[in-house]
Formats: C-alpha cells, sequence, structure tokens
C-alpha cells in the first residue's frame, strides 16, 4: 500500500460527539466534501465540453489562433480555471483515501 505524508491535526468537539466518532469516519467526511468539489468542477469541465463540442486543449489552441472573441477568451479561462481545481480536488480526494485504516 503506497504511503501518504500526513500532519496531525487537533480538533476540538463536544465530548458526546468525541466518543461516537473515530479518525476513519473524519476522513470519510473530508472524502465526501473533497468528491463533492470534484464532482461540481467535472460538471463544470463537461458544460464547457458540450457548449464548444471540444475538449480544452483543442479549445485552447483554436481560440489562440482564432479571431479575438471575447466571450471565448473568457470562457477559456474560466475552462482553465475549473479544470486547475478539479485536479487540485481530485489529487486531495486520491490522498484522503490512502489515509484510510
Amino acid at each position: 500500500m503506497e504511503k501518504i505524508q500526513t500532519s496531525e491535526v487537533t480538533l476540538r468537539i463536544p465530548p458526546s460527539i468525541a466518543a461516537d466518532i473515530g479518525s476513519n469516519e473524519i476522513i470519510e467526511l473530508l472524502l465526501d466534501k473533497a468528491l463533492g468539489k470534484k464532482d461540481l468542477y467535472k460538471s463544470k469541465i463537461k458544460m464547457f465540453e458540450s457548449k464548444y463540442g471540444t475538449n480544452y486543449a483543442s479549445f485552447k489552441k483554436k481560440t489562440e489562433k482564432g479571431d479575438e472573441r471575447f466571450q471565448e477568451w473568457d470562457d477559456l479561462l474560466l475552462w482553465e480555471g475549473f479544470l486547475l481545481a478539479y485536479r487540485e480536488w481530485n489529487r486531495k480526494y486520491k490522498d484522503l483515501k490512502l489515509c484510510m485504516k
């Protein structure tokens, strides 16, 4: 199994909750958040793929070569941001999965 570098975090929660929750449950909650963010950005990416009928790399090449269309440039910047955010949350999701015991 792959090892991942971890950091220890101290949470202050009411004793009634602390007695009923384990570290894996906290990691599962974080996994759910990461999966939700990942899926959100993936849906934004798919929206642009559907709108322009292509993937990001092809759209970027077409946009950089063509006439300046401000809406396409704006969409290109948003698309790139969504792609970067998706990659980041996907990485976080994979890292969290490695923390499960």
